[in-house]
């Protein structure tokens, strides 16, 4: 019989697992699977138990948000040979849930476990830690771990983009030097994203015009915002960022790469897949191309 580890995150952005955590059990069981269930009741609990024992399983399912999925693959790049990921959207905004197309419907997402398709997903690192999809730093990149869960329960998407709003006062440039392979640049910047999705905090990016997105190529999309200086330049800015045109290096810094360094004046705060990961002066991110697999929908 086959062995599954059903990892479940009880405080995720709503209760639909916890209303139907019998009838997805039914589905896994009645595909063959013996199922253990692990419910965590603290930060980083699913990384532990996956390292520890992920690799005595065939099947690893994990039901929460991107935060949850973040852990769990954590866990999964400290395995030699990971077994197949299955993945149950719980959380607010489920950004790797929206690129991968899964269904934000519980038992649907459960159907899709059992009954999908393996999909090869590039995994992130920064600094050695790992990442499902996106590292950033600056303006709204807080926005994520410092909006109030209830909060996040209650209002979803509107949240960040309240708590973002809120945090407009308090954005100051930050002095970086970029590396990458045929990239050099040194700037102020507002913001820096180092990605491998579709989707960022809610907002699709599907038709990003400077940018061919994919999800298992091995490479990284990096896109950072320059320092505004006018009134002009911000609602210019805005507008190319509404129409996802990243094409102007004016005020964009926008490229694809499988490694990147950035290097600050100052220890600088970033946060992976919307988590806190703390400050640094040197930031190495590299992408691990098709480092675990998924379970998604059949075309």
């Amino acid at each position: 019989m086959k062995k599954m580890l059903f990892c479940i995150n009880p405080n995720a952005g709503h209760s639909g697992i916890r209303t139907h955590l019998l009838s997805v059990l039914q589905i896994f069981c009645a595909s063959g699977f013996d199922v253990r269930v692990y419910t965590t009741s603290g930060p980083r609990e699913i990384t532990k138990i996956i390292a520890a024992e992920g690799q005595d399983y065939d099947l690893i399912v994990t039901a929460g948000g991107d935060g949850t999925l973040n852990e769990t693959t954590a866990g999964l790049m400290q395995l030699e040979h990971p077994p197949m990921l299955g993945y149950i959207p719980a959380g607010t905004v489920n950004d790797v849930a929206s690129s991968l197309h899964l269904s934000m419907d519980t038992l649907e997402a459960a159907r899709t476990v059992v009954y999908g398709e393996p999909m090869a997903l590039d995994i992130g690192t920064l600094n050695g830690r790992p990442y499902t999809y996106v590292a950033g730093f600056g303006a709204f990149t807080e926005v994520s771990y410092a909006t109030p869960q209830d909060a996040k329960k209650a209002l979803g998407r509107l949240a960040y983009l309240l708590a973002g709003v809120k945090s407009l006062g308090e954005i100051k440039p930050i002095h970086a030097r970029v590396h990458a392979e045929g990239v050099e640049d040194e700037d102020d910047f507002l913001l820096g994203l180092v990605c491998s999705t579709k989707s960022v905090g809610g907002f699709r990016a599907d038709n990003i015009r400077s940018l061919d997105i994919s999800l298992n190529d091995g490479l990284s999309e990096v896109l950072f915002v320059r320092d505004i200086k006018n009134l002009v330049d911000l609602n210019e800015t805005i507008a190319q960022i509404l129409r996802t045109d990243f094409s102007d290096q004016s005020r964009f810094l926008s490229f694809q790469a499988s490694r990147v360094e950035v290097d600050f004046d100052t220890e600088v705060p970033w946060t992976v897949d919307g988590e806190d990961a703390g400050p640094c002066r040197h930031a190495e991110i590299e992408n691990h191309h098709a480092a675990i697999r998924i379970l998604v929908p059949r075309h």
